[in-house]
């Protein structure tokens, strides 16, 4: 669905989050009033994979300084959490990203899996900063769409099906989700669909127009999210929420080629990519074996070192200027070979050498805020003023910890899984703390004009997903709709999941090196390579935008 346009871009998960920026773009709105109206839009719209009561990870482009920023509004760990919280469960092996499961699936859903939400924190400070129209103009679309209310889809149907005993435990969400206690009907050909009830979260995104963050962080909804949080064994508290403040951070861009990029803090991005870098993979050609071999190692290393030694920077003593280092990643590619598979699982090398070399950001001060697929979207939008935000923004897993406050229509996260459970590790819980998330929201600039935005959904396959759209766009000239559809490779250090699309010979010769190969193909109850959004400015000043897959994303241009 590749998009060509003069004057600016915008792509997401949703038709409807393109339309909303869009809309920002011919009201003579920026970039970032256009990614803060399709994130809004998105949060009614995409209910099961990203929400106000979720978080994100933000990377800016500023076109008129030139300045790349972050502006980091994951989750923190509420101030009542403690390191030993969960009681581990040892009867089921360990999660895809090294960390056990808790007694009960308490991390995963119910009240004590939300941690502190960030992302109304993060898209109002963004927009304070950097937006032109005005905040309430901006939500619009949101209100719009949530007082409509929201077609119940085959998307959504696939994500409420094998939740449904879950659902049903829970009066509140069963209400909103369900039909007396059954799916709900999505549209036939002559016969309309059930609608999804948003009137009251329309009702809270009004407030968040007309007072900003204040509106969620502070008020009614915070007293509600704690009163529903506290009446089931919960800790997340109004407090936490008014004390909340998102992490800005001015990165010092990285380079791949002619290409200087951010990634929202996220090392595993980094490390892959200046390990890519170390190799001419456009003498190898794009769907070589050589290629592929070389991005799933490349992967490999950087989820096993990220992993094992990275912590939040403001609560643990971690390299994380060490993972990110070109020199810590010039070590890791020379252990690299063409003829052979690092051997599996592959170890975490010492990045703490390196710590200093590495590129650590500068730390800005808070702005004027008052303090697989279905659990994440993404927006990226450019205007022709080379304004570039990308946005990859998530309630973890699909609705979050399944729960519904009630009263304000908003569906708390379930990101307490994402720390490790247990204590004495890098990203054991802390309150305040942020937990890991390798997942990066991509922003790149060539000294001849030419800006390049990436950001997925899909867990880690994230990671794959935008660095793969990134190299065949740097690497191999492709404009971001063929970059995004090209076939991909995963490796979290273990097994290597390769695209069912890619021809049998690659597979089998990936294995004759050592990789444990495992065929995926993508379909929309499965998605298994993630899915991206990116957009583009090419050498002549034009815009191209690109999605995919086709069934589950947008893009369009103005």
């Amino acid at each position: 669905m590749t998009s060509r346009s003069l004057h600016g871009a915008v792509a997401g998960g949703h038709p409807l989050e393109v339309e909303a920026g869009l809309e920002m773009l011919r009201l003579g709105g920026n970039a970032i009033d256009a990614v803060v109206a399709a994130a809004f839009a998105g949060f009614v719209v995409e209910p099961a994979s990203c929400g106000i009561g979720g978080y994100g990870h933000l990377s800016l482009r500023i076109g008129a300084t030139g300045e790349m920023l972050s502006v980091d509004h994951y989750v923190r760990a509420p101030a009542a959490a403690r390191a030993d919280m969960f009681a581990i469960d040892e009867t089921k092996p360990l999660k895809y990203y090294g960390f056990p499961h808790t007694v009960g699936m308490k991390a995963e859903r119910g009240h004590l899996a939300p941690a502190v939400p960030g992302a109304v924190a993060g898209m109002c400070e963004a927009h304070a900063r950097f937006g032109r129209l005005p905040l309430a103009r901006v939500l619009e679309p949101a209100i719009a769409a949530a007082e409509t209310g929201v077609p119940v889809t085959w998307s959504l149907l696939l994500v409420i099906a094998p939740l449904l005993d879950e659902i049903r435990s829970l009066p509140h969400t069963a209400a909103f989700l369900l039909r007396d206690g059954k799916l709900p009907r999505i549209a036939g050909q002559i016969s309309d669909g059930d609608r999804l009830d948003c009137r009251e979260l329309a009702a809270t995104l009004r407030l968040i127009a007309a007072k900003g963050a204040a509106g969620f962080h502070d008020g009614p909804v915070a007293a509600a999210i704690e009163r529903e949080c506290k009446a089931h064994g919960g800790i997340l508290t109004a407090a936490d929420l008014a004390a909340y403040k998102p992490r800005w951070l001015r990165e010092r861009p990285l380079a791949y080629r002619d290409h200087r990029y951010i990634t929202c803090f996220d090392q595993v991005g980094y490390e892959a990519l200046n390990i890519l870098a170390r190799f001419d993979l456009r003498a190898q050609g794009r769907d070589a074996v050589a290629t592929r071999h070389l991005m799933a190692e490349a992967q490999a290393c950087a989820f096993a070192d990220s992993m094992t030694h990275y912590g939040d920077p403001d609560f643990e003593r971690s390299p994380v200027a060490g993972l990110a280092s070109p020199g810590f990643a010039e070590e890791r590619a020379r252990a690299i070979r063409l003829e052979r598979a690092l051997p599996r699982p592959v170890g975490a090398a010492d990045p703490w050498p390196y710590d200093r070399q590495g590129p650590a950001p500068e730390r800005l001060p808070p702005g004027p805020s008052s303090a697989k697929i279905d659990g994440t979207s993404q927006m990226v939008a450019v205007d022709e003023e080379g304004n570039v935000a990308s946005l990859i923004t998530s309630l973890t897993s699909g609705f979050g910890s399944l729960v519904q406050v009630p009263g304000t229509g908003v569906f708390l996260n379930n990101s307490m899984q994402n720390f490790d459970p247990r204590p004495g590790f890098a990203n054991s819980i802390k309150p305040g703390k942020m937990p890991i998330f390798a997942a990066p929201a991509l922003v790149s600039a060539t000294d001849d004009g030419r800006l390049f935005a990436a950001a997925g959904s899909g867990g880690y396959r994230i990671v794959s997903g935008v660095l793969h759209a990134f190299v065949h766009h740097v690497d191999f000239d492709d404009a971001p709709q063929a970059a995004i559809d090209r076939p991909r490779v995963h490796c979290q250090g273990q097994e290597t999941y390769i695209d069912a699309r890619l021809p049998a010979a690659i597979g089998e010769r990936l294995a004759e090196l050592g990789h444990k190969v495992i065929v995926q193909r993508e379909d929309p109850g499965l998605n298994p390579f993630g899915r991206v959004c990116a957009v583009a400015i090419d050498a002549r000043g034009g815009f191209a935008a690109g999605a995919g897959p086709s069934w589950g994303a947008a893009a369009g241009t103005r």
